[in-house]
C-alpha cells in the first residue's frame, strides 16, 4: 500500500472496533490507567456501567479509546496531530525504501525522533489453546482485548497474514524481526493520552504459529512468545503545532518528512 494512500486511510477512514466495559480494560498509558484506577476507587457507589469504546484505522496501525462518542476539543486536536504524524512517518518509510514491517528502521526513527520515550521493553507469553478458535483470533484478542467487530478482526487479521507472509520469506534470516507499529490513542473523560507499541517477532520465536496456517484452529494448546517496546508519546505540543502548519504550510509538513527519513538511513 503506497504512503499516499496510508495516509488518507490514517486520517479519514476509522471502523467500529466494538467495546468494553470500562472497569475492565486497562489503559496502556500509565497515566490514565492511574486515574482510572482513582476514579473506580471513587466511583464504587455509581451502578451506572461505563463503556470504554474502540475505533481501528483501515490499515491496523492506530486504535482509538475513549470514554465518550464525542471527543472533546483537546482529544481531537491530540489524535489529529498524531495521525499526521504517522502519516509523515510511513511517507519517510516509504521514501527510504522500507517495508512497514521493517522493524530495525521502526526502532530507529521512534527512538531518534525525539517525539517519543521508551517506557517498557517487554516479553510476554501468550496462551493459544486447543480450540476451534483460529490462532490469529487467539493472538488479536489477547494484544488488543475488547476487539470484537467483524470488520475490525478483518483488519488485524490481515496484519497477522502479512507478518505470517514475511516471517515465512525464504530469504529472511531465521534471527531478523519483523515489526508492527500501533499507535494507541486513549481518551479518559477528556484527557487525552498516546502510547506507541512496536511487536515484532523472528521465524524463531514465532515457529509454532508459522508451522500451520494461522486462520486454523489450533490442534494442539502452546505458548507463544510475543515482543514489544512500549513508548510515551512525550511531545505533544510540539507536533499539535505542526498540525496546524502541515495545512497551512506544506513545505513543513515535506521538511518533516525528509527529516524522518534522515533518521531512518542515518548510520549510528
Amino acid at each position: 500500500m503506497s504512503a499516499e494512500l496510508i495516509k488518507e486511510s490514517v486520517l479519514n477512514t476509522m471502523v467500529d472496533a466494538g467495546r468494553m466495559f470500562l472497569e475492565q480494560y486497562k489503559f496502556i498509558s500509565p497515566e490514565l490507567e492511574e486515574k482510572h484506577q482513582g476514579l473506580m476507587a471513587l466511583d464504587k457507589a455509581d451502578d451506572t456501567e461505563k463503556d470504554a469504546l474502540f475505533w481501528m484505522n483501515q490499515t491496523g496501525n492506530m486504535f482509538y479509546v475513549s470514554t465518550s462518542p464525542e471527543l472533546t476539543i483537546r482529544t481531537k486536536k491530540l489524535f489529529a496531530s498524531v495521525a499526521m504524524l504517522f502519516a509523515a512517518m510511513t511517507s519517510a518509510m516509504d521514501q527510504a525504501g522500507k517495508s512497514l514491517f521493517d522493524y530495525e528502521a521502526w526502532l530507529s526513527l521512534v527512538d531518534k525522533s525525539g517525539f517519543f520515550v521508551e517506557v517498557e521493553k517487554n516479553s510476554s507469553m501468550l496462551l493459544i489453546k486447543k480450540s476451534d478458535v483460529a490462532v490469529n483470533i487467539q493472538i488479536i484478542q489477547q494484544l488488543i482485548p475488547g476487539l470484537s467487530t467483524d470488520s475490525a478482526m478483518a483488519i488485524a487479521k490481515g496484519v497477522l497474514s502479512t507478518i505470517h507472509g514475511e516471517l515465512q520469506a525464504t530469504e529472511r534470516d531465521e534471527e531478523a524481526n519483523v515489526g508492527h507499529l500501533l499507535f494507541i490513542c486513549e481518551e479518559l473523560f477528556g484527557v487525552p493520552s498516546i502510547t506507541i507499541r512496536l511487536f515484532y517477532a523472528s521465524q524463531k520465536s514465532h515457529r509454532a504459529v508459522i508451522q500451520a496456517p494461522c486462520h486454523t484452529s489450533a490442534t494442539s494448546t502452546f505458548e507463544q512468545l510475543q515482543n514489544a517496546h512500549t513508548f510515551l508519546f512525550a511531545s505533544p505540543d510540539t507536533i499539535s503545532e505542526y498540525a496546524n502548519l502541515f495545512t497551512d504550510q506544506p513545505e513543513e509538513y515535506r521538511n518533516l518528512i525528509e527529516h524522518l527519513k534522515e533518521l531512518i538511513t542515518a548510520k549510528d
